[in-house]
């Protein structure tokens, strides 16, 4: 079987966008990472992502980038479907990122073009024409949301490309997400939601197979059990679960500022130890941490620390 075929079968349920650890000194805690990565394989996570916002790439080298996918790569071994991504690269840099994920055993690797270039058919195109034979590894295109989301018609061109296999949506949470999914159900591709549940309810029932979730991070147990009341087509069920859990949780966490919130609730949870954002950012304080605490305990119930 292809490989791109295999990932497209392995692209569903919820995917779990890695936050980077960091230890006192700043330097990336490589081995608390990968304690991390692998607790959430044993708790049967589907799909695991580096990303640029969650795996805050703007403050890592590209060395950094290169060595956290190459030990992700080592500790998932195929246990869940890894998939990395790009730095905001020019085509030089791409295909030799492509050629070392491929040759560490990466799953498939998410195109990050940079916001900078205009997202039309003879740059994207163009720039996908330049990468592709790098490596055989399968591929996913980005829709950014801060610049204006990848044309439907542009995407629905590149997925006929068989080493395209899918797409993460940062554009439009509807009404562009859904055109995707329409756009590419013909083909060997998967739209994946970017990052709420409440959006995935649509879009499942349109033919997206995963979404990005912002509780399976600490606690995926939620988030396994939400997919697979969609897959039973149980709706109301998994609205209840948006409204229980996802709505009080996401509105605390955006309140204190996201990627601080994601951080303090991993490590509340035991998983990593500390809460430590990289400088320049400013980490939560310990009020802040328990305000994020008692979020937790509301919504979710007493926290059960983890043991790595």
């Amino acid at each position: 079987m292809k490989r791109s075929v295999q990932v497209v079968q392995r692209l569903k349920g919820p995917v779990v966008p890695l936050n980077v650890c960091f230890a006192d000194d700043d330097s990336v805690d490589f081995v608390a990472i990968r304690k991390y990565v692998n607790w959430l394989c044993e708790q049967k996570v589907p799909v695991l992502l580096l990303t640029y916002g969650s795996s805050e790439f703007c403050g890592l080298t590209n060395e950094e980038i290169w060595r956290l996918t190459a030990e992700l790569a080592e500790e998932i071994a195929g246990r869940s479907l890894f998939i990395a991504s790009t730095g905001w690269w020019n085509i030089g840099q791409c295909r030799e990122f492509l050629k070392h994920a491929d040759q560490a055993g990466v799953d498939a690797v998410k195109v990050q073009t940079h916001p900078g270039l205009e997202m039309n058919r003879e740059v994207l195109v163009g720039y996908f024409d330049r990468i592709q034979d790098a490596a055989s590894i399968p591929l996913l295109l980005w829709s950014p949301g801060s610049t204006g989301p990848i044309p439907v018609d542009v995407v629905a061109e590149l997925a006929k490309r068989p080493q395209i296999v899918g797409m993460k949506n940062d554009g439009d949470p509807f009404y562009a997400y859904y055109d995707l999914i329409r756009a590419t159900l013909d083909q060997d591709f998967g739209v994946i939601s970017g990052g709420l549940m409440r959006n995935f309810v649509f879009g499942y029932q349109l033919g997206s197979p995963a979404y990005l979730c912002g509780i399976a991070p600490f606690l995926p147990v939620v988030a396994l059990k939400f997919y697979n009341l969609l897959v039973a087509r149980q709706y109301d069920e998994a609205w209840n679960m948006v409204f229980c859990y996802e709505e009080p949780w996401m509105k605390t966490g955006a309140e204190l500022e996201w990627l601080g919130s994601i951080k303090s609730a991993i490590y509340l949870y035991g998983l990593y130890p500390n809460n430590r954002l990289r400088s320049p950012r400013v980490s939560h304080t310990a009020e802040q941490c328990d305000k994020i605490r008692r979020c937790l305990e509301r919504v979710f119930g007493r926290i059960e620390r983890v043991i790595l």
